[in-house]
């Protein structure tokens, strides 16, 4: 976890070691209900989004299988 304050806005990584994140599930990785999870609900993410917005924040990711993933917010 890594906390950047620049001109105006702070920056918020979330970095894990994982086994990262296949394109297919990238592409569907904000919407509702999405999971990969038998117990997951799937409405993490989308709500995170959601809430990161409606602060006109950002959040994107970079992903590389069997390296790990890396969360960005942006407020």
């Amino acid at each position: 976890i890594s906390i950047q304050k620049n001109s105006g806005s702070v920056l918020i990584e979330l970095t894990d070691n994982g086994c990262g994140i296949s394109l297919e599930e990238q592409e569907k990785l904000f919407v509702p209900y999405f999971t990969t999870k038998s117990s997951g609900s799937g409405i993490g993410l989308s709500m995170v989004k959601q809430i990161v917005e409606n602060h006109d924040g950002e959040i994107n990711f970079i992903s590389v299988l069997n390296k790990g993933t890396t969360f960005r917010i942006n407020l």
